[in-house]
């Protein structure tokens, strides 16, 4: 099951980080969780006196981006510190309140696409010790609906940390009563998948896209044992983009990705592919590991 306390939204008044707000919240009053808003000043910015963070239930109410229920059930704290550099300090912020999970929104910027607050989001999605709920702005594809979730996908690579973001899709797919469409990518560079494939006579000329098919109906049958509905599919292509593709044709709600570090650049899954992936897709991205805090109980 899913464990999710405490979320925070690091708030930069910017209609980018303005729009993961009421996402934050509706999973809040799911998860009948402390909604923090943290703003951060540094020497480039003006600061924002702590008292217009409370304006965030108003503007919310405001516009009607969440439900008038879900705004009385969740308590919300503004918090405004100007402590450090602005990645580190939402780290240290989250490290000291025991955060959950860390909802960021994201821009982006000219020809580079870079994300909150220049590379901001990039160094607090890679540095990480919890997950982090990613949301581009406007300009690409339909928004979401706030708190509805009926697909979720998670791309896989076969590797230990694509499992533990499946076995978190289905917790939330439990949760929101959703769908999960497991995907693999087969790429020029594409390892096979480490699922034993059945014992067939014939089975060096199986093709990699027959091994992976295999291999994630293994997968999905052990989450669909958790009574959440599992469809497999695999397609070919280069990495980011197809998952892209996949996600706008198949009317995708969220997407939920496995990241790990890379020695000195501490680069995604695939290299770039999570960071790609979040730049094009409109709706939520959860990038999840196997180490640090997680929502997900391990009793299971």
């Amino acid at each position: 099951m899913l464990v999710v306390n405490r979320i925070l939204v690091p708030h930069d008044f910017t209609p980018a980080s303005a729009r993961v707000l009421p996402h934050g919240l509706a999973l809040a009053a799911k998860m009948k969780a402390r909604f923090y808003v943290l703003h951060v000043t540094d020497r480039s910015d003006a600061p924002y006196p702590a008292r217009d963070l409370p304006a965030v239930r108003e503007t919310l109410q405001r516009t009607g981006a969440v439900s008038e229920e879900a705004l009385r059930a969740v308590p919300i704290e503004g918090v405004s510190r100007s402590d450090g550099g602005v990645a580190e300090t939402i780290h240290r912020f989250a490290d000291e309140e025991e955060i959950d999970l860390i909802a960021l929104g994201t821009r982006g910027r000219q020809g580079a696409r870079r994300l909150l607050l220049g590379s901001v989001g990039e160094t607090v999605i890679r540095r990480a010790k919890r997950p982090v709920l990613a949301l581009r702005g406007k300009g690409v594809g339909a928004p979401p609906v706030p708190g509805m979730l009926d697909r979720i996908l998670v791309p896989v690579d076969f590797s230990e940390n694509a499992r533990e973001a499946a076995r978190v899709a289905a917790e939330w797919a439990r949760v929101f009563d959703a769908q999960v469409d497991l995907l693999h990518v087969v790429t020029g560079s594409s390892a096979s998948p480490t699922e034993p494939a059945p014992s067939v006579s014939d089975e060096e000329h199986v093709g990699p896209e027959k091994k992976a098919r295999r291999a994630l109906a293994t997968m999905g049958r052990g989450l669909g044992a958790l009574g959440v509905p599992v469809t497999v599919h695999v397609r070919t292509g280069a990495a980011a983009s197809t998952i892209a593709a996949f996600a706008e044709a198949e009317e995708t709600d969220a997407i939920v990705m496995s990241t790990r570090g890379r020695t000195g650049l501490e680069r995604f899954l695939l290299g770039s592919v999570a960071e790609a992936v979040i730049r094009h897709v409109p709706c939520p991205v959860l990038t999840v590991r196997t180490y640090g805090r997680s929502i997900r109980a391990l009793a299971d």
